[in-house]
């Protein structure tokens, strides 16, 4: 199966994804952890700059440019899920959809792409809320400086209201777990492991 987390910058993806990935594994799963953008890659590496703000991109540039990224590890997750694991996405094209549509990019274009790469669906996606001006005063904390999309509050509303269309919409799943990600680490954690538990049996 595939579990994706969601969420705007700082909401906890990646600590919580590595988290349950040791979880599963003390449990005697095999798990495959997947992180975007993937910044050693020859996409993720342009995508950096860009977040940088060393590289200017148009949205339609930055939403094929993650979806390449993405798309060059298709036949690995698929032989990942083959064999029996459970992958873990920190981010996936759900989140390419709610950031690059938040600035324009045509969501139903946006999902036709998806359809004719014929990526993988997740079965479960856990978004991670969190209120933009959190996010910030959050991501602050952690580092000196913001990159081109963590530094602008209106941007992450927008951002929140397209992850909602797609929870409302059933996009690409029903299970959207939503999970309150303005709590300590610890308590959001064990949110997720009580609504994947619930949810997925694991």
């Amino acid at each position: 199966m595939i579990i994706v987390f969601e969420g705007i910058d700082a909401a906890g993806k990646t600590t919580i994804s590595r988290m349950l990935k040791v979880h599963l594994e003390d449990k005697g799963f095999s798990v495959a952890l997947y992180t975007y953008p993937n910044k050693s890659s020859i996409y993720g590496s342009i995508i950096k700059l860009f977040l940088d703000a060393k590289l200017s991109l148009t949205p339609q540039e930055q939403f094929f440019l993650y979806i390449l990224d993405m798309f060059r590890d298709r036949e690995g997750i698929l032989q990942s899920l083959s064999k029996g694991f459970i992958v873990i996405m920190d981010r996936y094209f759900t989140s390419t959809i709610a950031y690059q549509c938040a600035q324009g990019f045509d969501y139903s274009f946006a999902k036709k792409v998806v359809e004719y790469l014929d990526l993988p669906k997740p079965n479960a996606i856990v978004y991670l809320d969190l209120d933009p001006k959190f996010a910030i005063e959050r991501k602050l904390k952690q580092k000196k400086s913001l990159d081109i999309f963590e530094r602008e509050e209106t941007f992450l509303a927008k951002v929140r209201k397209q992850y909602f269309i797609m929870i409302e919409e059933g996009y690409p799943t029903r299970n959207w777990i939503y999970v309150d990600a303005s709590k300590s680490i610890e308590e959001v954690y064990s949110n997720v492991l009580e609504y994947l538990n619930h949810y997925l049996h694991l």
